[in-house]
């Protein structure tokens, strides 16, 4: 048995050094963030990014893709600041979160990405906050020409054919098919609807689906002007 000792011993101390070489070149450093999230061929899936558009003023507007350094999200009902950036930090993919800021019906915080993802990835991350029973709401920023950042809140506006009867009964329908639900009045046929993550989609998607029914006159999305963070 003594014979096989020094070849034990040389084996062990060849694994033992390549393994600290592995570590001291890898250029993963404190990764807390989901690496199948990150990995572009994963996110991506081979699907290019969307590009978003919606109505204003009988006009098409673009958007173009999902900003990248970006979310806005909001929190359930009763979570304050403390309990909001708890539940952010979970999501490692998540590196911070700004001053909330208050619609409405919700307070959303402006959320700082970790660098380098793409809109895909961007897509990705909201789908798995949206999972989080401690958030009700998650929807992306957009970097426009002039360099502002428009963040898709939660809100959105419907103006309704006015002086038709039927226009208040297919408002609560289409609210009611899409899981999304009626905030205020700002007018004679003006209504402000809100969203959350159990709708069919975002403020921005919701308002460009209401727009598409002949009895709506227009309908578009609320946004939140912010600073890049």
């Amino acid at each position: 048995m003594k014979i096989y000792i020094p070849w034990l011993s040389s084996l062990l101390l060849i694994i033992i050094f390549s393994s600290c070489r592995n570590d001291n070149v890898s250029p993963i450093r404190n990764v807390r963030f989901d690496p199948g999230l990150l990995n572009p061929m994963q996110a991506a899936g081979g699907v290019p990014c969307a590009s978003h558009t919606y109505s204003y003023n009988g006009a098409e507007k673009s958007l173009g893709t999902v900003y990248g350094g970006m979310v806005l999200v909001s929190f359930r009902d009763g979570l304050g600041n403390e309990q909001a950036t708890a539940a952010a930090e979970r999501h490692g993919f998540v590196e911070a979160l700004g001053q909330p800021v208050q619609t409405n019906s919700a307070r959303l915080y402006p959320a700082k990405l970790a660098p380098g993802l793409s809109c895909q990835q961007v897509e990705a991350a909201l789908a798995e906050l949206s999972k989080d029973p401690a958030v009700d709401y998650a929807a992306p920023y957009f970097e426009l020409a002039d360099g502002q950042m428009l963040g898709v809140s939660n809100e959105f506006i419907v103006v309704v054919e006015e002086g038709r009867q039927e226009t208040a009964k297919v408002l609560m329908r289409l609210a009611e098919a899409t899981g999304t639900e009626l905030v205020s009045t700002l007018g004679e046929g003006t209504y402000v609807l809100r969203a959350n993550k159990e709708s069919k989609g975002n403020a921005l998607e919701m308002a460009n689906f209401f727009n598409k029914h002949p009895l709506i006159k227009h309908a578009e999305p609320d946004f939140i002007v912010s600073l890049a963070m």
